[in-house]
């Protein structure tokens, strides 16, 4: 009896021990440890609000874009979700969340550049539709939009730095929500862009933050800023 329970033990286990200890899939793109990212140092990004001027390095930027771009109906969770398909394991919202910092902080370097790479950078340049940024940091926490925040500053840092660049230059990256007429930044010629919605199904259905990014922008690389 005490056998037959030893082995009803290890089959009940085995599964969730596999769980625990399945890294998660590698991506195409890895940072090497050396590979250090001078963007947040070179320039600070200036936004004009309606109760004053504030002054943001881009990393923190990026976060900001992040939450007042993302549709309001995305529910994150608190904890780290694989999903665990052919010896593989992903964590659907972070490979989503990093694409989306990719795509924000593109935005933000291919802006900077093509002003002459100034120290300070007007947030008119980015001809984003986005705002308020102030309200995000002043608002209390609350149990939900904590989660969200938490999920965003996770995918930020794991990818600090990092652009997408085609032909060796950084990219405008245009992106949308629901449709072309709601599209929060364009270039001409470049098509509709990254869909915030989709690019969420994308995820949710194995996708890491790399496969997700060729989707939408075809022969793309994804470099650290230097």
């Amino acid at each position: 009896m005490r056998k037959l329970t030893g082995v009803l033990t290890f089959i009940v286990c085995v599964p969730l021990i596999g769980t625990i200890f399945i890294k998660p899939v590698r991506e195409p793109w890895t940072q090497e440890e050396e590979e250090v990212s001078v963007l947040d140092e070179s320039f600070q990004i200036v936004v004009e609000e309606e109760i004053g001027t504030f002054y943001y390095q881009p990393e923190m930027l990026t976060g900001l874009l992040m939450y007042r771009v993302i549709p309001e109906d995305t529910i994150f969770s608190s904890s780290e979700d694989y999903i665990v398909r052919e010896d593989a394991a992903y964590d659907p919202e972070q490979e989503y969340l990093k694409a989306l910092a990719i795509v924000c902080r593109s935005n933000i370097a291919a802006a900077w550049e093509q002003e002459q790479c100034p120290e300070l950078l007007l947030y008119e340049c980015m001809a984003m539709d986005a705002d308020k940024f102030y309200r995000i940091l002043q608002t209390p926490p609350q149990e939900g939009r904590q989660v969200k925040l938490n999920e965003i500053r996770r995918a930020v840092d794991a990818t600090k730095g990092v652009v997408i660049t085609r032909d060796g230059t950084v990219m405008t990256a245009p992106f949308f929500t629901t449709s072309p007429s709601d599209m929060l930044v364009s270039e001409v010629g470049s098509g509709d862009g990254f869909s915030l919605n989709y690019a969420y199904e994308l995820a949710v259905s194995g996708m890491d933050f790399y496969a997700v990014l060729k989707y939408f922008y075809g022969d793309i690389k994804v470099a650290i800023y230097e």
